[in-house]
């Protein structure tokens, strides 16, 4: 069973690969109507497969973010445009994030994946640190859509606290998935 999950969920890897050059990286995955991506008794191998690739291609958007955030409040004149565009699309996430997680699409598919078993196992813990990263996300593209560099300044420690209290919790070191 689990050769024929990681195969389908190759096959499925490629083709939403396939189908995301048009271009639109940064359009969220869509939710169902039931408020989770992954959790009907029909799901298969290719949709657990695709809420995963989704979910790892937002994290990777939020971190390039991060990354040309950090950039620019590090250089002589500092792009306020740039760091609003990344503060929003990090805001913008941020409230959607919980909805990435849905029953059946942890370390437990076989499918590699940084995410942890805790984020299923410990929910409570879970909600409560991302509701501190859509604090101070929405905080800091606050500062950031303000245009005052010294409020994003003064804001980007809470945002970066926020995403690392996470991460130590809830997402296994680089290499160890």
């Amino acid at each position: 069973m689990r050769v024929w999950l990681t195969l389908g969920a190759a096959a499925a890897l490629f083709v939403v690969a396939a189908c995301n050059r048009d271009g639109d990286s940064a359009s969220p995955p869509a939710p169902s109507t039931n408020g989770s991506a992954a959790t009907s008794s029909s799901t298969g191998p290719a949709d657990v497969a695709t809420v995963m690739h989704d979910r790892h291609e937002r994290y990777e958007e939020i971190g390039k973010a991060m990354k040309g955030i950090g950039r620019e409040l590090k250089a002589d004149s500092p792009s306020v445009d740039t760091v609003r565009g990344h503060a929003a699309l990090i805001a913008r996430y941020a409230p959607q994030i919980p909805s990435w997680f849905p029953a059946g699409t942890g370390p437990e598919t076989g499918i590699r994946t940084r995410a942890k078993a805790e984020i299923w196992s410990d929910p409570d813990t879970f909600r409560q640190r991302m509701t501190a990263f859509q604090t101070e996300a929405a905080r800091f593209n606050q500062a950031a859509q303000s245009g005052d560099l010294a409020a994003v300044r003064a804001a980007m420690p809470g945002l970066a606290d926020a995403c690392k209290n996470c991460h130590d919790r809830f997402r296994t070191p680089e290499g160890d998935h």
